[in-house]
């Protein structure tokens, strides 16, 4: 026998969880279930005006000693952010938000600049403004909202900017802590976390230690990646080992 689902992500599909309810009854112990890779919600919404706007940066969740690391695409959505970067990062703020400490902080450097590069572009040049610094690196529109959290003036000019108007900037562009309250769940979860552990299962056949002749593949394990195919190659992956040992043992 082959447990080939068993996740819960994207219910519309028909993903219900009843692979890991077969498992759990064979006397398996599944490990708690989570939505991962799944977009980030802000409510309210600080960034809301900002929907539609997407450019590559680099995003940290850290909660405890779980933290996550991505730089990649981002978007800001109507509720709140979505895009490869921060799908891959959501897992450590679901988790963080299922448990009994803080939720986890994000932190996101919008540009690949660091303090050294942002304060050398912050120097004063000719009358040039703030907020036309900004725009060389940033779309327009996050500039503005980003110069207003900084309480920076988009008009100033470089030479009027204090020591600590640049150092403040500098932060906001660098470290951002970007402001969530909750997440969309499995309704747009590209996988589910959580599940049958590995060590439950031979890892050259995929056959349950627990029961002879019982064999697992797919999102019923704990294990998934980034975005980017790695999820889809693990189920066609362990998908492939487990009908070749299902039909080994049959022989």
């Amino acid at each position: 026998m082959v447990v080939a689902t068993g996740g819960l992500s994207v219910p519309n599909t028909g993903s219900d969880g009843r692979g890991l309810g077969i498992l759990a009854d064979l006397g398996h112990t599944p490990h708690p279930t989570y939505p991962a890779l799944t977009p980030l919600t802000a409510d309210p919404a600080p960034y809301g005006r900002l929907a539609g706007i997407s450019l590559p940066v680099t995003i940290t969740a850290r909660a405890g000693a779980r933290g996550a690391t991505s730089t990649g695409g981002f978007l800001f959505t109507h509720r709140g952010y979505s895009g490869p970067a921060v799908l891959d990062v959501a897992h450590v703020a679901v988790r963080s938000a299922a448990g009994d400490g803080p939720p986890a902080r994000l932190a996101v450097r919008w540009t690949p600049k660091g303090d050294d590069d942002w304060l050398a572009a912050l120097r004063p040049t000719g009358g040039r403004t703030v907020a036309s610094a900004l725009r060389a690196e940033i779309p327009d529109r996050l500039a503005v909202a980003l110069l207003e959290a900084a309480r920076v003036d988009p008009a100033r000019a470089l030479a009027d900017l204090r020591r600590d108007e640049r150092r403040r900037l500098s932060d906001t562009l660098v470290r951002a802590t970007l402001p969530w309250t909750g997440h969309e769940g499995y309704r747009k979860a590209e996988v589910t976390g959580g599940g049958v552990s590995l060590a439950e299962i031979d890892p050259l056949t995929m056959e349950s230690r627990r029961h002879r002749g019982l064999h697992l593949c797919g999102e019923v394990h704990d294990a998934f990646g980034p975005i980017g195919g790695y999820n889809f190659l693990w189920a066609w992956a362990t998908g492939c080992a487990a009908g070749r040992g299902a039909a080994a043992a049959a022989e």
